[in-house]
């Protein structure tokens, strides 16, 4: 069965041994150190040094879980016998795994699984995940990528296997995405998986992610750097977005929208992010960025195909979904639609369904199921 884990960092990486007659029993301090360490050297010699290894299932979950969410988890073949490392390196929006096991297992996303786009490089053996009635299997020369909460069980596969994979962060995605094609992102972003390290859009993505991932391996130079962290955090949702196949790919086609726009504007949208529940005007953000109101639509109709005033309704259409969907916000749809600036229910109601394709009393209503 799957495992399901909670998040307790007191349990971190806290390896199980078992006692004569089938009874478990916990090692502590520095003897259980020595003795993982050891039995890791038995199974091969992982070749780095790792934040966290142990020589069960149990352990590999446990400290998974402390250092980056819930998550549920099931063994391939016999956990007492899982021997597994790994270097686990976080920033603010991204996790780097580098991991070795030495025995295939399955994870499964849960509820409260943190939401991130997950990518999936091995170095030996391979990942498989299923999208739907489609299983993809990352073989040789391609990578997968995967919004964690879309797809189905992703299997470990091969002994050992040895893998880098890495997390980004699913609201730096959503923000990128608005900023990019001015449609709020709704239920599903249907993203290919499978990319092919061999094209073009294989290499830009698949380089800037070696580069990620070895600058935040051991004691990297993107750990120290939360600004440079952030950048490629940025950068690495654009590549996707402008270069993945998915369901705004023909929007950006026909929009032909620039990956950089001018520096005018991506400050204006940065302010409006910033000040998104604020009773913001037009002339207030082009005084804050230092243009023209006039410089100021006109780079946003050249390099977003919107007004500023069309950016921001977009952005506050989606705060307004998330509260919505969000089952603990007791508020009514009417006062979530005066928090976010839309003074008439009837028509935020009409612009909300061509939105999402149903009302906000519908997306209340499926929220309230979940409480």
């Amino acid at each position: 069965m799957v495992l399901p884990v909670l998040l307790n960092p007191s349990r971190l990486a806290r390896p199980v041994a078992m006692m004569s007659g089938g009874r478990r029993k916990e090692p502590s301090g520095m003897d259980a150190l020595r003795r993982e360490k050891m039995a890791i050297a038995e199974h091969g010699g992982y070749g780095f040094e790792p934040t966290h290894g142990g020589t069960s299932f149990e352990s590999m979950v446990q400290a998974f879980t402390a250092g980056y969410g819930v998550f549920g988890a099931q063994p391939l073949k016999d956990d007492r016998k899982f021997a597994w490392a790994a270097d686990l390196r976080r920033t603010e929006a991204l996790t780097v795994l580098h991991s070795v096991y030495q025995s295939s297992w399955t994870i499964r996303t849960l509820d409260e699984s943190p939401q991130h786009l997950a990518f999936f490089m091995p170095h030996t053996g391979s990942f498989r995940l299923s999208i739907g009635k489609r299983t993809v299997e990352s073989g040789a020369g391609h990578f997968l990528m995967a919004n964690n909460h879309e797809v189905g069980d992703r299997v470990v596969q091969g002994g050992p296997h040895r893998s880098d994979v890495l997390f980004l962060d699913w609201k730096v995605v959503k923000r990128v995405l608005a900023s990019l094609v001015e449609k709020p992102l709704s239920e599903s972003f249907d993203l290919d998986p499978l990319l092919d390290r061999a094209t073009q859009s294989g290499q830009l993505i698949g380089n800037l992610l070696q580069t990620i991932v070895q600058g935040m391996r051991g004691a990297g130079p993107l750990l120290s750097s939360p600004l440079a962290a952030a950048a490629m955090s940025e950068t690495l949702a654009h590549l996707v977005i402008r270069f993945g196949r998915h369901r705004f790919s023909d929007h950006l086609e026909k929009k032909k929208v620039s990956l950089i726009a001018p520096w005018h504007v991506r400050r204006a949208i940065d302010y409006m992010h910033a000040n998104i529940a604020e009773p913001l005007t037009m002339t207030m953000v082009a005084d804050d960025v230092g243009v023209s109101l006039r410089a100021l639509q006109t780079g946003f109709k050249a390099f977003r195909g919107t007004s500023p005033a069309g950016y921001l309704r977009t952005i506050r259409l989606q705060a307004a979904r998330e509260q919505l969907r969000d089952p603990t916000n007791q508020q009514s749809v009417r006062e979530i639609c005066a928090i976010w600036g839309f003074a008439h229910a009837g028509r935020f109601s009409i612009i909300y369904r061509s939105t999402f394709g149903e009302s906000p009393r519908d997306t209340r209503l499926r929220a309230e199921r979940l409480r």
